[in-house]
């Protein structure tokens, strides 16, 4: 017989995990009424937490839920490596679950974390919506935003400065005598793409450089749009001479329209990847691209978590971190 859970109570009870989150944990905010029909519910299932027996003596079950946008990406693999290590030597275990980019299935992959009772929470959020991340803030789950960020929502979150990234990146290309150099970017509700995207547009400009709407591609995340776009950029009558990527995972996507097209790297086209996973170095061309400390970015955002989890932090004192990028200069560029 499958382990009854906590979205079991919830959906014969009719309300919402954080309530039976509530109720189970004898916590206020919640009507006498429901806190009774739910325990009741929850007695009649047969319902056992899931918690080692620190746990329940604690009431902390030393695990925690870590949410990631694509698992198949290396960036993420590397972060999660990174995330781990740390809560490993904190004592922590984790749970991950993978939206790929997807918003039912951040909704989905919350309810699973939250029915699984972790002590706190890591997400890279979807950004197409801000019902989870507005949910997530009204629970009592300690939750710390780990790659990406909201303007206009205040919330705890670790996060590199891309701003900074995406120019130092334009400025090599520009020193390197390119002035017809394009974007391909991600999806521009992305926060991480919209700031590549400003250092991109703001280094440009400095240098009196024709900013032009076919050199700036969105909503590029696989390979495979990397190859599209890059298809895209090289078959027009005038085609740039140097791409900044999103991700190293759609430079090797451009990288290989450039290949199948003709076109040598770097001499006919300059690329620059951003991330710096473990295969950029490993290329034929070896992948010029903005390092991700992605280890300390995971050690970060882990410690600020912890320190939410004891209770050193709150909604007034935000724990907010910009780390910085470095710009590894390889044979691609």
């Amino acid at each position: 017989m499958d382990r009854v859970t906590m979205e079991d109570i919830a959906e014969k009870a009719g309300v919402s995990i954080n309530t039976v989150s509530r109720a189970l944990n004898d916590k206020p905010d919640i009507n006498d009424q429901t806190k009774k029909e739910v325990l009741q519910i929850a007695e009649q299932l047969n319902y056992q937490p899931n918690r080692f027996a620190k746990g329940l003596r604690s009431s902390k079950t030393s695990t925690l839920g870590v949410i990631v946008a694509d698992i198949m990406n290396p960036f993420f693999s590397a972060l999660l490596k990174g995330v781990e290590k740390a809560a490993r030597e904190k004592g922590y275990s984790i749970i991950v679950q993978d939206t790929d980019e997807k918003f039912e299935n951040e909704q989905s992959a919350i309810q699973t974390i939250l029915a699984e009772q972790v002590d706190g929470l890591l997400i890279t959020p979807v950004q197409t919506n801000q019902q989870t991340i507005n949910e997530l803030k009204h629970s009592e789950l300690p939750f710390v935003l780990l790659g990406r960020h909201f303007d206009d929502l205040d919330s705890h979150y670790v996060v590199t400065d891309d701003i900074q990234g995406a120019s130092e990146a334009t400025e090599h290309l520009i020193a390197r005598g390119h002035e017809r150099i394009a974007i391909i970017n991600g999806p521009t509700h992305i926060s991480s793409s919209k700031e590549r995207l400003e250092g991109y547009r703001q280094t440009i400009m400095a240098h009196d450089l024709s900013l032009r709407d076919s050199f700036i591609l969105k909503d590029n995340v696989t390979m495979e749009d990397g190859y599209r776009s890059g298809k895209e950029l090289i078959s027009a009558s005038s085609r740039p001479t140097a791409v900044l990527c999103y991700s190293d995972f759609v430079a090797m996507g451009v990288i290989k329209a450039a290949r199948d097209e003709g076109l040598n790297i770097p001499e006919e086209l300059a690329v620059v990847g951003y991330d710096d996973v473990l295969f950029s170095t490993y290329l034929e061309v070896p992948l010029t691209t903005v390092r991700i400390p992605k280890k300390e970015l995971g050690e970060k955002a882990l410690h600020a978590l912890e320190t939410l989890i004891d209770g050193g932090e709150t909604e007034n004192n935000l724990q907010q971190i910009k780390l910085d990028t470095e710009l590894v200069i390889r044979q691609s560029t």
